[in-house]
């Protein structure tokens, strides 16, 4: 679906990144205000309290509308959670703050390291001395290199396909709203590698042989780049791209290994402390907290600063959508998808402008 939502483009984005405002009409639809914040149907205690606080703010201001959009579209799937929870608290409290990257949205430092993996399994094809890799890339490439093993014929096929299918992922490092620390942000390059026009082709040719090769063993390896179907923004990303190339390294499916990266571990655990700490701040509810939840709640209370009625509206809505994102597996297909589009023609307005920098 990325194919179809996202475009590649030359255009490098300063501060200014695509204004949250412009998704208002999404969080204005419906019965319920926000699809985002309900779940289910009946009544909602949590929501209408949400919306008995925004009633009582009277008119929002620009910033206050940006800032409830940027809580309803935060996403606990994402490979930058709970970081994305702290930048929230940070703008919501008045402090400067990256820019925020929802939905198919990823950082340069992200992009490098798939760029990264692209690069390490094409030299591990042309048989590549890591040393020759470019210092950033040399400890991904050696942990590809320790995967994979020796070549053979199946495995240079599988890397291969493995290689055109990860180039073909959409690398999208646009962002909403105002990024005050990265000066400016080049959208390209767009793809973890350079490929030809017969990519397409030459993947579909590899799968046939593949599959002729393996049999039914092939399903697994044949999955999407990066598992099912989730974008690179997805917290499993790399994770599963590593389970792909180290099940290639010994022509058995893996599953589970390698080891668990610690950022991934840990997740609904995690979810809970954050969950738990929001709730304090925008209703007075006490917890208690080992070590690191104190330390995280007092960053973020730090960040957030001294309630007033407009926080603790802004955090009711963030702990409602990450309660939802957690119970229900929330967020509607089609939402995403128009929210994608909007951001997408928004750089097609800028892009026809030439008000790239």
């Amino acid at each position: 679906m990325e194919l179809r939502l996202l475009r590649s483009r030359t255009l490098v984005l300063g501060r200014e990144g695509i204004p949250l405002a412009l998704a208002h009409r999404l969080v204005k639809q419906g019965r319920y205000h926000d699809a985002n914040l309900h779940a289910g149907y009946g009544t909602d205690s949590v929501l209408e309290e949400i919306q008995r606080r925004e009633h009582a703010l009277g008119t929002l201001s620009e910033e206050q509308i940006a800032l409830r959009i940027a809580a309803d579209f935060c996403c606990i799937w994402r490979y930058d959670y709970p970081q994305r929870v702290h930048d929230l608290c940070a703008r919501i409290g008045g402090r400067p703050a990256p820019g925020l990257r929802l939905h198919y949205q990823i950082c340069p430092d992200r992009r490098a390291e798939l760029i990264s993996y692209a690069t390490a399994l094409k030299g591990w094809l042309q048989e590549k001395p890591v040393e020759e890799y470019e210092e950033g890339t040399q400890s991904v490439a050696r942990r590809v290199y320790q995967y994979l093993g020796s070549r053979e014929p199946l495995k240079d096929m599988l890397v291969e396909r493995t290689f055109i299918g990860l180039s073909l992922r959409a690398l999208n490092c646009s962002f909403w709203g105002i990024d005050n620390f990265r000066p400016q942000t080049p959208l390209s390059p767009f793809h973890a590698a350079e490929i030809d026009a017969n990519a397409v082709h030459r993947m579909t040719q590899l799968e046939r042989l593949i599959m002729k090769d393996m049999g039914a063993q092939a399903r697994d390896f044949l999955c999407d780049v990066g598992g099912t179907a989730e974008p690179a923004c997805h917290f499993k990303f790399t994770r599963r791209i590593d389970i792909l190339v180290s099940s290639i390294g010994c022509l058995r499916w893996r599953g589970n290994l390698p080891p668990k990266d610690t950022a991934v571990s840990g997740r609904r655990g995690l979810t809970k402390t954050y969950l738990d700490i929001l709730e304090q701040y925008w209703n007075g509810q006490t917890y208690r907290f080992d070590a690191d939840g104190a330390r995280i709640r007092d960053e973020l209370f730090e960040s957030l600063g001294k309630p007033d009625d407009t926080k603790q509206w802004l955090v009711a809505c963030l702990w409602k959508n990450i309660s939802d994102q957690t119970t229900y597996h929330t967020y509607p297909m089609r939402q995403w998808v128009d929210f994608v589009h909007i951001g997408e023609q928004y750089l097609d307005q800028l892009e026809s402008a030439g008000r790239s920098t």
